[in-house]
């Protein structure tokens, strides 16, 4: 793997520059300018860098500079890289900072966050729902209740009557054959009543009939909403007195 040489700029016009006067005097293998967004980190990590490398050219963009990196074709190309980046500023490129070759420790940027607290600032905002719940209602059972009535009906009812009554009329012979009143048999006559069968009917003699219709209503709901205020203070050095920034007079007419 050949060495690598990488330099940060403040803005990419003077990196760009800085790559021009690199590719007329230097031949390279790779060359480009490199800045913290997202796609340009996805082109440096396809590079066949080591981890060191690509760690340390990270934290530099972290600090949202723009990265020259540079591959030169031959041994003696790190020198001649450098040579050119450390020949002193030109008209184009006032403030380029040469760095040295990959493999050397990366140099410390000139401004760097050591510390970072951050104190949000929340407000609270009013949002008023209208889940349903249950408020009232009505109930509506039926039962059965049996009430006893009495009827009164007629009925019909056959009664038989056996009477012997005396005769003394003579039959000649040819009647009592054909009525064949000489031989036995059996006269049933049926007797009949009426008896009372009792039925129901049934017949809807009222409805209670239960709907709900919706109504609009406006009602005025209160409430305190929250916040948070964040003021800054600044360590007194001096006798004189620092008053918070953020916060409203007090004690001031």
């Amino acid at each position: 793997m050949s060495s690598i040489v990488w330099a940060l700029y403040d803005t990419r016009g003077e990196a760009e520059r800085a790559l021009r006067s690199l590719t007329a005097e230097v031949p390279l293998h790779h060359a480009g300018v490199y800045d913290a967004s997202p796609a340009s980190l996805e082109q440096l990590r396809r590079l066949d860098l080591s981890p060191d490398d690509l760690a340390a050219c990270e934290r530099k963009l972290s600090a949202h500079e723009h990265l020259l990196l540079v591959r030169p074709m031959t041994a003696d190309g790190v020198d001649r890289i450098i040579s050119v980046l450390e020949s002193g500023p030109t008209p184009e490129t006032p403030q380029s900072r040469p760095a040295a070759p990959a493999a050397q420790e990366p140099q410390a940027p000139r401004s760097a966050v050591i510390e970072e607290q951050r104190v949000p600032r929340i407000e609270e905002e009013l949002r008023v729902g209208t889940p349903e719940v249950v408020r009232g209602g009505a109930t509506v059972r039926a039962h059965v209740e049996e009430v006893p009535q009495t009827r009164d009906v007629e009925l019909l009812e056959e009664i038989l009557l056996v009477d012997k009554r005396l005769a003394n009329r003579r039959i000649d012979e040819q009647e009592l054959q054909s009525a064949g009143l000489m031989r036995g048999r059996v006269v049933e006559i049926a007797q009949m009543r009426e008896e009372a069968v009792v039925t129901k009917q049934a017949f809807v003699r009222e409805e209670v009939v239960v709907t709900k219709t919706v109504e609009r209503r406006v009602e005025e709901v209160h409430e305190t909403p929250r916040r948070t205020e964040v003021g800054t203070e600044d360590f007194p050095t001096s006798a004189s007195h620092h008053r918070p920034t953020g916060y409203p007079n007090e004690g001031m007419e």
